[in-house]
């Protein structure tokens, strides 16, 4: 319905927009610039010197033409956005084209209406050759074939979409991003000290999660490879890191490269090659990473942990089975330093972001929920999730942490066995042990209450003479 509607409104302001033109110089090949429909015959992508088809890195633009339908437009020229058309509006529409090449949107004639350039026809440019290839659909003419035997179409080989910084492709961490550089070029490359001469880079983004190591890696390329990683915007970078050869990821000529990192900052990779060298590249960024389960954080007992979680995504969160929605969630282990009583807290987090947690036992592949609480738990009040159970000493348990609805923000847990003192003694020296950390503290009255004295920070033990002054004891966590 929501397709019908889109055509429904482009058509009816069409006419308006479609009788000023797209003027562009062509970008197909002069002798390979035919398409084939059996019900429209020829289709003429090469146009003339003023309304030529024009291929570009991330959309088409200009007019096709048949001797029995007339002009057919690939789109309204100019994308809003610059970039990609949104197809939601008839000063907006046409045919884009994404990293992979496929040819995704709308095409429209005036005699024979839509051409849908969709997922089932696999539309596709590649860009190293040029050729075109699959098919488009229209509902008044049916399909049209961009390369059979009939009919070939070939645009000039295309720069990547990622050719300059402005187009950085965002990695996802500890997943491989293939692409060939074959048709890249040196516009806007800039040359890293430790790789003079590089040449046709492409451009890369990476935010890490959490501060740390970074790794960037180029390992199983198929040519000499160099990186610069950068910070700062397009146009005013900072060199963070570069590496040539024998990084410390891959051995030989495929760069890689290791920096320390922090979390929400984000970072510009260029890869290119040595003296210009091009091929099939295939780059990875990894950083830790609790947003899955696999990377999750351990907590230490009686210790508070702060991050964000703006970048969190809800990849392969489990629903906790105390909420309706949840969302955005990251990952922590605890391990009770003995048996007992455990609290785990979200108290002093962002006051807006309402956050919900998952308590479980088990591995990341079965797990088995044990707890979950959104609000109004044992340790805060209000919107901020906090839980208590019974801890088994020195078993794992994973701690899912989120918003309800997405929310997200600046979040602090903490997880902390409940202090129980144990109190031994001997003919000479009295003995003191709890579990987990804590400040041991002394008084020698409570009535006025004189100052309390800190003993020991940690450890869970304290003995002293049975000859001192009687005390009292407190563990402060």
């Amino acid at each position: 319905m929501k397709t019908k509607i889109l055509f429904s409104a482009l058509v009816a302001s069409f006419v308006l927009h479609y009788s000023t033109g797209v003027l562009a110089a062509t970008s197909i090949n002069s002798v390979n610039r035919y398409a084939y429909g059996a019900n429209i015959g020829w289709m003429d992508w090469r146009g003339d010197t003023n309304n030529g088809a024009v291929i570009n890195a991330t959309y088409c633009a200009g007019s096709i033409y048949s001797a029995n339908v007339g002009w057919i437009s690939l789109g309204t020229g100019t994308p809003t956005n610059g970039v990609q058309y949104q197809n939601l509006s008839p000063n907006d529409y046409g045919v884009n084209v994404d990293v992979a090449g496929n040819l995704r949107g709308y095409a429209y004639g005036a005699n024979i209406g839509w051409i849908n350039f969709e997922a089932n026809g696999a539309a596709t440019v590649d860009f190293a050759t040029g050729n075109l290839n699959g098919y488009a659909y229209g509902a008044n003419v049916g399909w049209i074939s961009l390369s059979n035997a009939f009919a070939h179409v070939q645009t000039m080989p295309l720069a990547p979409a990622n050719d300059l910084c402005a187009g950085a492709i965002v990695l996802t961490n500890s997943v491989t991003y293939a692409m060939s550089t074959l048709t890249a070029t040196t516009n806007g490359d800039l040359a890293p000290g430790c790789v003079p001469t590089l040449g046709k880079g492409v451009w890369f983004a990476y935010t890490p999660f959490l501060t740390g190591p970074v790794t960037i890696s180029t390992c199983g390329s198929s040519f000499d490879t160099g990186l610069g990683i950068y910070t700062g915007s397009c146009g005013a970078m900072t060199l963070v890191a570069c590496d040539d050869d024998n990084g410390p990821a891959c051995n030989g000529v495929a760069a890689s490269v290791t920096f320390s990192g922090t979390a929400g900052i984000t970072y510009y990779i260029q890869a290119g090659g040595w003296g210009g060298a091009s091929g099939n590249l295939n780059i990875m960024a990894a950083s830790p990473s609790n947003d899955q389960c696999a990377g999750a954080v351990a907590l230490v007992d009686g210790v508070p942990y702060a991050m964000s979680t703006t970048n969190a995504t809800s990849a392969g969160d489990p629903m906790p089975t105390c909420l309706a929605s949840f969302g955005k969630g990251v990952w922590f282990t605890y391990s009770a330093p003995a048996s007992g009583q455990v609290l785990i807290s979200t108290c002093g987090s962002d006051t807006n972001f309402d956050t919900a947690m998952g308590l479980y036992q088990g591995s990341c592949d079965a797990l088995s929920q044990i707890a979950c609480d959104d609000d109004y738990g044992p340790s805060c009040y209000g919107r901020q999730a906090s839980l208590n159970f019974l801890a088994s000493g020195g078993t794992t348990y994973y701690i899912l942490v989120g918003g309800y609805g997405n929310s997200s923000g600046n979040l602090n847990i903490l997880a902390s066995i409940v202090p129980t003192l144990q109190v031994s003694g001997s003919a000479s020296n009295l003995t003191i042990t709890w579990p987990g950390n804590g400040t041991l503290q002394s008084a020698t009255n409570l009535d006025p209450l004189i100052n309390w004295t800190d003993l020991t920070n940690g450890g869970g033990s304290w003995t002293e003479p049975m000859t001192n002054p009687a005390k009292f004891f407190r563990l402060k966590k």
